[in-house]
């Protein structure tokens, strides 16, 4: 490979990570979320390479998928937006072919979060009693636009949530559901079982699916034991976009944080543990809220097996 060659191959790799870097530092917002900043990073990167040969294309395309998936490997939407455009680049035979059947892609992915929400936020609406009290974990995009769309369709309810340490999602999740005229009370994580009973239901959203389980952001295993003992049904919130196989499931272990995130200049000998990720197990969730309707364990199955998964992506 010739100096050339090596530099620009080093640029395009500064390029990729400058894209990527924002998703991989945003610790508050969902996956939904994450997924549609990443159609944005799918543009800029055809962009890119309008002008590179297909084989180049390709591998760019590649190179960053990958990248995407590893920065945030608990969400399943980012590998199902990366597994999609890959599948849609091996179809094309010229670079501007490429570009076209990615748009195409990247539309229908999005097209398909916005299609799932609407649906699940019908499915919600009757979750929540007139006059009720939700308990809300963490921040999911999702969950947000449930419950404003029940306010907004007339239902009144107020909503209690916790910090969810150490990213603090909680009071972004607060803040938005108080400026659509909902009623919160926020207190600290400790206090979860303290509110959680006088509760109709509990929401949470999720990060991915598969057989043993939905995982959510840490602290959703400990709510939902919590649930069970008290009695209040819990209800995960998601498209099903974000079923993967059981084997792909474990890569949420992947995603430890600095230490530093939890607690600033530990004294020597202190280990500072930090992994934002946990599974609640199937037989701890009243019921998983999907476009397709309210889904059990036995409904899983059927959906992870019909991922066609990319070479360039298999585990």
């Amino acid at each position: 490979m010739s100096t050339n060659q090596d530099q620009e191959g080093a640029n395009y790799q500064y390029k990729i990570e400058s894209l990527i870097q924002p998703i991989r530092d945003d610790l508050m917002s969902g996956a939904a979320e994450q997924a549609l900043r990443a159609i944005t990073l799918y543009q800029a990167l055809t962009a890119m390479v309008k002008d590179d040969s297909l084989d180049e294309a390709k591998e760019t395309l590649i190179v960053a998928s990958k990248a995407l998936v590893d920065c945030q490997p608990a969400m399943a939407p980012l590998f199902q937006l990366a597994n999609q455009v890959l599948l849609a680049s091996d179809q094309a035979n010229d670079v501007p072919s490429l570009i076209d059947k990615v748009d195409q892609a990247l539309t229908a992915f999005e097209k398909r979060l916005c299609d799932s929400a609407s649906k699940i936020a019908d499915l919600a609406y009757d979750l929540i009693e007139p006059g009720g009290l939700v308990f809300a974990y963490s921040f999911s995009s999702t969950v947000v636009s449930c419950l404003l769309n029940a306010r907004a369709r007339g239902r009144y309810f107020r909503v209690v949530t916790t910090e969810a340490r150490p990213s603090m999602e909680g009071r972004k999740l607060a803040s938005r559901l108080a400026a659509g005229n909902i009623e919160v009370i926020y207190t600290f994580d400790n206090a979860m079982g303290l509110v959680l009973g006088n509760c109709c239901a509990a929401f949470m959203g999720c990060d991915c699916i598969a057989s043993p389980g939905v995982v959510n952001k840490v602290g959703s295993w400990a709510l939902a034991i919590a649930c069970r003992e008290l009695n209040v049904p819990l209800y995960a919130f998601s498209g099903t976009e974000k079923f993967v196989s059981d084997e792909r499931m474990f890569e949420f272990e992947k995603h430890e944080r600095p230490g530093n995130e939890v607690w600033d200049a530990a004294p020597k000998g202190v280990a500072v543990l930090n992994h934002q990720f946990d599974l609640v197990p199937f037989n701890l969730v009243s019921g998983l809220v999907s476009e397709d309707g309210i889904l059990g364990e036995s409904d899983v199955q059927k959906y992870a097996s019909r991922i066609d998964v990319h070479e360039a992506l298999r585990i």
